[in-house]
């Protein structure tokens, strides 16, 4: 049987205190494009459309400064996409926009590690005693802040064509490219040796922006526009008028990240 002591030891936290850590991500976004069937659910994984699977990398740091705490700074680079002929929604499928845009975020971390189950490093031998006395295994929350910048983009005429630019609900100035970003999620790390771990790890992030889609408010004139293209762009299915709703800006976007993570010990051991 496992001890009760060796169900949550931390005795050798301070061995892992210093990392490096490298992943590969499938992002995911939630706004006022694409969505399932029915009316939206701000914030919600009904809203998913698996077709607009992004992809990226993410670039951290890792500093443990106490055997349930740490922090983690974190860049990343990434895409996400949404396209409404992917909803199952019948007004939001007849709205046919689309977008795709590449970002960057930077945030600064705080992990709680609420289970940890620390010796030297090992865990794929757990058949006795002294093997599991090899294990290395963390699960974490975590929150922060940060900022992300984005740049939408939707097919014109066979091109990718920035949409900021454009203003296409009609705005006087345009969007800004950056915003303040609460990155919030859980993890799982494993040891694999003393110096390396892999890990996986769940990232929801709030924005403080309705424009990664390039969506907001209202139809604008189509007359008004600086370009075919913006005028195409604004409303490409034809089928709402000026005035109607185009989005919901009661309501900032967000992404999701689903990472996993290569993890190397830079501490003396």
């Amino acid at each position: 049987m496992i001890k009760k002591e060796n169900f949550n030891n931390r005795t050798n936290w301070r061995l892992n205190r210093q990392e490096l850590q490298i992943g590969l991500s499938a992002t995911q976004f939630t706004g006022d494009l694409g969505g399932g069937g029915g009316p939206g659910i701000d914030y919600s994984t009904k809203d998913i459309d698996w077709e607009s699977t992004g992809s990226g990398v993410e670039f951290s740091y890792k500093y443990r400064f106490h055997p349930y705490l740490s922090t983690k700074t974190c860049l990343s680079f990434f895409s996400i996409e949404g396209d409404d002929k992917y909803s199952e929604e019948l007004k939001r499928k007849a709205r046919n926009i689309h977008f795709k845009s590449t970002c960057f975020d930077f945030s600064q971390r705080l992990e709680f590690i609420f289970y940890a189950n620390e010796f030297n490093g090992s865990f794929y031998h757990l058949t006795s005693r002294a093997k599991r006395r090899k294990s290395n295994t963390q699960l974490y929350v975590f929150a922060g802040l940060g900022f992300a910048t984005y740049n939408p983009k939707a097919s014109y005429n066979g091109v990718w064509t920035e949409l900021r630019p454009l203003k296409t609900e009609g705005q006087a100035t345009s969007y800004s490219q950056a915003t303040f970003i609460i990155p919030t999620g859980f993890g799982l790390r494993v040891g694999l040796t003393k110096k390396i771990r892999i890990g996986i790890e769940a990232n929801y992030t709030k924005t403080f922006t309705d424009y990664l889609d390039d969506v907001s408010t209202k139809y604008a004139d189509p007359s008004l526009m600086s370009s075919s293209a913006a005028s195409y762009l604004s409303n490409p299915s034809s089928v709402y008028s000026v005035g109607d709703k185009r989005g919901d800006p009661n309501q900032f976007d967000a992404y999701y990240r689903l990472t996993f993570q290569l993890i190397y010990n830079i501490g003396k051991r």
